[in-house]
């Protein structure tokens, strides 16, 4: 009868053993998909801050807008002229938004640097930022026309 009773505890306890396990990795899973995705976002979030701050500064050109890829340039890469590392990961230029404010002679009152269409893959699920993070800068560079 000893033996029994002693078969149910260790029964009992692998079972238990087992559901905590589950637990908490499921808990640990959630905790990493949650921290990975701030971390990514606040990678995102210093660069945009970045981008604007530089959009702010550049020449504005009313015909061609060659700043807007220096300026995408700065958001990926952290440098207008690009470069081979991105600032977070899978981050391109094409999923950089680069808008602006005019006033009414066409001269620019503010500069707006946004993520959209980046996909962050934290190993146990996706999370998509689609206008978000967003920077808007009021515009202090010169105005060429």
């Amino acid at each position: 009868m000893k033996h029994a009773r002693r078969n149910a505890a260790a029964g009992n306890a692998a079972l238990e053993l087992a559901l905590t396990f589950l637990m908490l990795w499921t808990l640990l899973g959630g905790a990493f998909r949650f921290g990975y995705a701030m971390y990514v976002y606040e990678s995102l979030v210093s660069a945009v801050a970045g981008a604007a701050r530089y959009g702010a500064r550049v020449d504005f050109d009313a015909t061609g807008h060659s700043f807007v890829s220096a300026v995408k340039n700065m958001a990926v890469y952290g440098s207008p002229t690009g470069g081979t590392p991105a600032l977070a990961p899978g981050l391109t230029t094409t999923n950089i938004d680069v808008t602006w404010t005019t006033d009414a002679s066409g001269i620019p009152r503010s500069m707006t640097v946004s993520v959209i269409n980046y996909t962050v893959n934290a190993v146990f699920q996706t999370f998509t930022f689609s206008g978000k993070p967003s920077v808007t800068a009021h515009f202090a560079g010169r105005y060429l026309t």
